[in-house]
């Protein structure tokens, strides 16, 4: 009995011992190719992301934005106050005019022969009281003559006193012409306004914008425009403010004007005026600005639509990156080495997606703006630019 467990317990040892051989051999075999097929595999990819490059521009401002149109700093309607048809166009549409000229003569020869047959009365009124004058001193000098005789007892008192009537009424016919005379004065006067209208004159100096088609021969009623009228060496731009943002605004700001019919150039303006109420239906106030048109070389028309920015602080030669490179506790992640990290910034003035920084980076270095919310500081990247 002693001797079969014996049997039972040496025979697994010898089946080992004699197999030992081979497991070894198999199993450095099995290990081996274990390695081998991980020494194969490819390593895992690089985290990726995009970066944008540091730059410097040569200013940036930031401000309140709004938009607006072109308006003539001064304009005019001229629009007669008598009926007529046009003899004479002086001027056409885009003519610039200086304040007195005139622009525009309608048919007067009624008025005018008017005006001469006034101004013959009058040579008759003046005529009539110098006839009048002379009559007086005669009359005065028969009253004074007999009024001598009387007292020399040469002449009776009836006789002084049909003087003295004489007198009287040469005096009162004296006034009478004298007042003939101012009545046909004044007609002539008053005619000579109304002749004055039939020529329309600039009331100021500036360009005319629009002529309203009238031509020669072209009959106009009173209030009928004729020429509309504006000063372009100056213009304005109105523009309206939320109500939240009045506090904001002050006289004398800068104004930065881009147009899309003048791409790529920018145009300055100042504040000049601002409302000194709130526009009840739209909560907004009001605010106008003033650009030098002459100063453009006359670039500017009215009618022109604006992209206005109202001019709160500016940088000059600042560094800026991309407004989305921003992370939500102030910092940047920079790429350094083929690696990410984390540099703080301190941000300024941001405007048209970018924003100014100071501190922490330099001109030419890659910042991320995406893909690298899931990137941990020091982590290997592969990384493209996306601007430049």
């Amino acid at each position: 009995m002693k001797f079969a467990k014996l049997k039972v317990y040496l025979l697994p040892a010898l089946l080992a011992a004699a197999l030992s051989p081979l497991c070894g051999s198999a199993a450095a075999a099995w290990f081996g190719s274990r390695a081998e097929a991980r020494a194969k595999q490819p390593a895992a990819p690089l985290p990726r992301v995009e970066v944008a490059v540091v730059k410097r521009l040569s200013s940036v401002q930031q401000g309140i934005t709004t938009t607006s149109t072109l308006q003539a700093l001064e304009e005019v309607i001229l629009n007669p106050k008598v009926t007529g048809r046009i003899d004479n166009l002086v001027v056409a549409k885009g003519d610039l005019v200086e304040a007195g000229d005139t622009l525009v003569v309608l048919d007067s020869r009624n008025q005018e022969a008017e005006y001469n047959s006034m101004q013959a009365q009058v040579a008759v009124s003046k005529a009539e009281l110098s006839q009048s004058a002379v009559t007086l001193a005669d009359a005065k000098r028969e009253l004074e003559r007999y009024g001598r005789l009387r007292k020399s007892g040469y002449a009776t008192q009836q006789e002084y006193d049909t003087r003295s009537t004489t007198y009287q009424a040469a005096v009162a016919a004296n006034a009478k012409a004298a007042a003939q005379v101012k009545q046909a004065q004044a007609n002539l006067d008053a005619q000579a306004v109304l002749l004055s209208e039939y020529q329309l004159k600039a009331p100021i100096k500036g360009v005319i914008l629009d002529d309203y088609d009238l031509t020669l021969g072209a009959l106009v009623k009173d209030a009928t425009n004729v020429l509309r009228i504006g000063r372009v060496d100056r213009l304005k731009a109105r523009v309206d403010i939320p109500e939240r943002d009045m506090g904001r605004l002050r006289l004398g700001m800068d104004a930065v004007l881009t147009f899309e019919s003048l791409s790529g150039q920018t145009f300055y303006g100042t504040v000049t005026l601002i409302d000194p109420y709130i526009n009840t239906s739209t909560r907004t106030i009001g605010a106008e600005i003033t650009v030098d048109n002459q100063a453009t070389g006359f670039k500017l028309r009215p009618g022109m639509f604006a992209r206005v920015l109202l001019v709160e602080t500016s940088e000059e030669n600042p560094l800026v990156i991309p407004t989305e490179a921003l992370r939500a506790d102030g910092s940047v992640m920079v790429i350094r080495d083929g690696r990410a990290a984390i540099q703080k910034v301190v941000t300024g003035a941001a405007t048209g997606g970018m924003v100014t920084v100071s501190g922490g980076l330099q001109i030419g270095e890659d910042v991320v703006v995406s893909g690298g919310n899931n990137v941990a500081e020091g982590t290997e990247v592969e990384f493209v630019i996306t601007a430049e």
